[in-house]
């Protein structure tokens, strides 16, 4: 038996030893492991291309530290065939109710943006994403008030991609959101987020605000959000996105789904900017105007927190004369998608 087996073998009877001593010690100490796996076919209807690809592989681990503290790591490692790291912080739990998280976490605002892709409605996201879809380095505390359903988050975050958190730079990202859930399944939120794309000297400071509704039922789940982009000292006037859409699910017994629900969606954007200056040292409309009206039907097979679910959708877009899509993903198209979560 060489050094590196006689070692493992050690470390392997430790940790067995440990466990038989004290089992239930042992265990709330062994993460909570979840596993999204998203692959999507899509046929342009407008060209005849078609392309397959895989658009989730994420991992996610929990757990527990001390009683005050746990911890929280995401990776999808296939994002259309890139690698990332998403989510990697820690929690501290100070009091009731109260949470403070530090690391690489997702900036508190639009809850199109914050859906898991195993909770998604459709193949694609709607529109809204583009104005609220943020990760970044930073600390943010949420709240829920005790014996209510009244939730609040907050925080500030580096201007810098999530990515990059070698950079200093003098420009911070904030943002905070508000939410509660009311008895008859309604759940308004409303929220703010300041950012300056890549921070000063590379972009203007853009304020969103945001407010959504949701109202659930045993069949129904029916959704609209707005979030909004105005440029602070740009020549752009704001900019706006937007959807609404309904599910209604019911059940059914057979083989391959025990449930089935049928989709509907309206979205939008105008015309808009990223924010980042050119070399005139000027902003410019980056992200052209569309509409868009997507149908689709689901098949579920749900057991536990573990589903599968397969879905197609198809997707008209709606441009003005003198606007183009943003790229061939924002043609009018029918997709196809595998979703497996456990």
């Amino acid at each position: 038996m060489n050094k590196k087996t006689l070692l493992l073998f050690s470390l392997l009877s430790l940790i067995a030893g440990s466990a038989s001593a004290d089992d239930n010690d042992f265990k709330k100490y062994i993460p909570e492991v979840h596993g999204t796996f998203r692959g999507l076919y899509a046929l342009s209807t407008e060209n005849g291309q078609s392309r397959f690809y895989v658009a989730n592989a994420r991992l996610s681990a929990a757990g527990y530290v001390l009683p005050f503290a746990d911890y929280y790591v995401q990776v999808d490692l296939c994002n259309q065939g890139k690698i990332s790291i998403l989510d990697c912080y820690g929690i501290l739990k100070p009091a009731k109710g109260l949470q403070i998280m530090a690391g690489q976490t997702r900036v508190p605002l639009c809850i199109e943006a914050t859906r898991s892709p195993h909770a998604y409605v459709f193949n694609n996201l709607a529109s809204t994403v583009t104005f609220g879809n943020l990760r970044s380095v930073g600390i943010k505390a949420g709240y829920k008030v005790p014996g209510t359903t009244l939730y609040a988050e907050g925080g500030v975050f580096n201007a810098t991609d999530m990515t990059d958190h070698s950079l200093w730079n003098s420009a911070l990202t904030y943002s905070v959101k508000m939410n509660i859930a009311t008895s008859i399944g309604l759940i308004p939120e409303i929220g703010f987020m300041s950012r300056v794309p890549g921070g000063y000297g590379k972009g203007v400071r853009l304020n969103q605000p945001q407010a959504s509704l949701v109202w659930k039922s045993s069949h129904w789940d029916v959704e609209a959000e707005y979030v909004g982009r105005a440029y602070a000292g740009g020549k752009l006037s704001m900019s706006h996105s937007y959807f609404v859409f309904a599910d209604y699910g019911f059940d059914v017994n057979t083989k391959w789904a025990n449930r089935i629900s049928v989709q509907g969606r309206f979205d939008g954007i105008t015309k808009a900017s990223n924010g980042l200056l050119d070399a005139a040292g000027e902003i410019t409309e980056t992200i052209p105007a569309y509409r868009r009206i997507t149908l689709g039907t689901t098949a579920s097979y749900k057991k536990g927190i573990a589903h599968v679910d397969f879905r197609i959708n198809y997707e008209q877009y709606f441009y003005d004369d003198d606007d183009k899509p943003a790229s061939p993903s924002f043609n009018n198209q029918i997709n196809a998608g595998l979703t497996l979560y456990f």
